[in-house]
């Protein structure tokens, strides 16, 4: 038992003296680079008067939180990558154990105040910025990087929605000291987006990173910033399923409407419920989208020019409708109309020559006969379920007729009626009864043709300029 213990206390004594030396060496360095009495970590490290200090400014992109296309706001989660050198934190590692770098907290130390200029953060600039640590080397060497996510303006042209390409631009630079006090310098060309992840309706396609030296009204003196270009591209196949197939699917259902004979009452109430389907995919572009008028989106426009052919169809359609329901006995076809319209348009169309029947006459007539028969059978059947009931009059005249003219239906004494003979003239008059229908419908086909026309001409023309080759590259 006693050998026991006394091994136990020579292996703790061991330990701590291999291990807790490291550590009282670190502790000991510590010490000496963060004295108060030799370092003030509120004033920058220049060792040398002449000399200024150089910060190197690197970034990884890791996501992009969301693209707020309505307000042109961007949200982008990056690994941000600052060095300098701070003579002031430079040892000899020989006197301390050969410890060649050690970690600091942010606030010990004096760090740059790097700002992001096009930032609109309701919290901070860059948040998150001071609660990581620096690791410094025995050269004076510190490496700042921190995560943070970023809001930033982003200006969004949506001339080619939803095959756009936007280039996000992020300014990085010292708010205070000017390019005497301190010059910056890019990390690289590029950001790093070895480790982005994917977004769903973005792209990130390429970044570049340039130093620049801007001039302000303020100072005499540079200032020296770093710009971040960001390409992104849009993943369109969403918007092509849920905006583009739809519209050119309801659009075409203002054929129908030419389709359709004037006699249903149909044309116009169809072709106004597509002109309000437009309306709703219209707007939900708009809600999409900033309202910008330097840069309108083309998809919009599209919209906007099928509204207006829905419109023109519609009163393609009022007039055949007009037309249709011309009255023959009222209204005489001019010579130089039929000429034009009966002879040479309809050839033009490819309407046959055979008469179209005057339907819509007809039907008035037949429907009055239908309701003098309908009449008589009522009668008939009011005699037959009240005869004890009192006959009214003129009742046993109708009887004692429809008795002497036995063998012969009800419809042939109402057809044999005077009054009847002269509906039954109006509907059989000559050949040019129809004509007004006949025009009707080579117009109803010639405004269809119109129609096809120039909904073609726009759909080639959106598709051909939406389709052509726009890609931004970056310089």
């Amino acid at each position: 038992m006693y050998r026991a213990f006394t091994t136990l206390i020579i292996l703790f004594w061991l330990h701590g003296f291999c291990c807790g030396q490291p550590i009282q060496r670190s502790r000991e360095l510590f010490e000496h680079l963060l004295n108060s009495s030799t370092y003030n970590p509120y004033i920058i490290p220049t060792c040398n008067g002449n000399e200024n200090l150089t910060v190197k400014i690197g970034l990884a992109i890791r996501d992009i939180v969301e693209l707020i296309e309505v307000q042109q706001i961007i949200r982008l989660k990056i690994w941000m990558r600052l060095q300098w050198k701070d003579c002031m934190l430079s040892w000899d590692p020989t006197q301390y154990d050969n410890i060649s770098n050690i970690v600091i907290p942010y606030e010990k130390i004096w760090t740059p105040d790097i700002t992001l200029f096009e930032g609109v953060s309701d919290e901070a600039n860059m948040p998150d910025m001071d609660r990581y640590r620096a690791y410094v080397t025995s050269e004076g060497v510190v490496s700042y990087n921190f995560a943070t996510i970023i809001t930033s303006v982003c200006r969004v042209v949506v001339t080619y929605f939803p095959f756009d390409s936007q280039i996000c631009l992020l300014t990085f630079g010292s708010w205070v000291y000017t390019g005497k006090q301190i010059d910056l310098e890019t990390g690289g060309d590029t950001a790093d987006i070895g480790n982005f992840q994917l977004h769903n309706e973005w792209n990130l396609v390429d970044t570049r990173l340039r130093k620049r030296v801007a001039y302000y009204l303020c100072c005499s003196d540079p200032f020296p910033d770093v710009l971040v270009h960001i390409l992104l591209r849009r993943k369109p196949a969403f918007y092509v399923v849920t905006l583009i197939f739809p519209c050119f699917v309801i659009t075409g259902l203002t054929f129908m409407g030419f389709v359709l004979p004037p006699i249903s009452g149909e044309k116009i109430s169809l072709q106004m419920t597509v002109l309000l389907s437009l309306t709703v995919f219209l707007f939900l572009v708009q809600d999409k989208l900033p309202s910008d008028s330097d840069h309108f989106p083309y998809l919009a426009i599209y919209f906007a020019f099928s509204m207006l052919l829905v419109c023109l169809s519609s009163i393609m359609s009022g007039i055949v409708m007009h037309v249709h329901y011309k009255s023959p006995d009222r209204y005489k076809m001019h010579p130089k109309i039929r000429s034009l319209f009966l002879d040479k348009l309809r050839r033009l169309v490819c309407v046959s020559d055979v008469k179209v029947p005057c339907t819509s006459e007809i039907i008035i007539k037949q429907g009055r006969i239908s309701h003098s028969v309908t009449a008589v059978r009522s009668v008939e059947t009011h005699k037959l379920h009240n005869y004890n009931q009192p006959t009214p009059r003129g009742f046993n005249d109708l009887m004692t007729s429809s008795r002497e003219n036995q063998g012969r239906t009800s419809i042939g004494n109402i057809q044999e009626d005077p009054e009847f003979k002269v509906q039954e003239a109006d509907v059989e008059q000559d050949d040019d009864s129809n004509d007004w229908e006949l025009l009707a419908f080579i117009l109803d086909r010639f405004f269809m043709g119109i129609y096809v026309l120039l909904n073609l001409i726009t759909a080639i023309t959106f598709f051909s300029v939406m389709l052509t080759n726009h890609d931004i590259q970056l310089e």
